[in-house]
């Protein structure tokens, strides 16, 4: 694929990411500057180059930029012998991705309303469909947390297996590029206390 193909297929993913991004409360900028940092090469990016890759306007990017640093999505860095602040992704928390804080906020208000109508008649149709909702709030609950420590044991074979690869090729072999640079090796604990690694 040459490279103008490669550019214009990485904006139209931004496109979609941003779609998405909106689809699932949050903005449509956002989105599309997370997937751009996911896809850039090289992966630390001027809000200049950001703008000039999504071709739209600084202060859009930088808007954006703001809300992904307060999500922890993306981390400012320097650049040696460059002026100027530079952005990337990091890693951040799986839950996050699954929204389980506000899967769990959402089973408080369910619990809280279903307390409130506890007299009424609860086979009509709008309380049946909070019965149903805290079920499934609570059903997620219990799933998640398991999925959670199942990534992580992925997550840790894989590295492990990778380890275990470049000590085979040897200190002389070229190591292709770090596709996840800034993770940290295992957030299990971090995730078990609520923090975000």
């Amino acid at each position: 694929m040459d490279e103008r193909e490669r550019a214009r297929e990485q904006r139209l993913l931004a496109e979609e990411f941003g779609l998405l991004s909106e689809g699932m409360g949050g903005t449509r900028m956002t989105g599309r500057v997370a997937a751009w940092l996911l896809l850039s090469d090289p992966p630390v990016q001027s809000l200049t180059e950001i703008a000039s890759a999504l071709e739209v306007s600084k202060a859009a990017v930088s808007t954006a930029v703001r809300s992904l640093l307060q999500g922890g999505q993306v981390e400012r860095v320097s650049e040696p012998g460059r002026r100027g602040d530079y952005y990337r992704s990091r890693s951040t928390r799986k839950d996050a991705v699954l929204q389980l804080e506000h899967i769990q906020a959402m089973g408080k208000l369910v619990k809280r309303s279903l307390q409130l109508v506890a007299d009424k008649d609860q086979t009509q149709s709008n309380y049946a469909l909070l019965h149903e909702m805290g079920d499934f709030i609570a059903f997620l609950e219990t799933e998640v947390p398991g999925l959670l420590e199942r990534w992580n044991a992925v997550r840790t074979a894989r590295q492990t297996a990778d380890v275990d690869n470049d000590t085979e090729r040897g200190p002389d072999t070229e190591r292709g590029p770090d596709l996840h640079p800034g993770t940290d090796t295992d957030d299990r604990d971090t995730l078990a206390h609520g923090g975000a690694p």
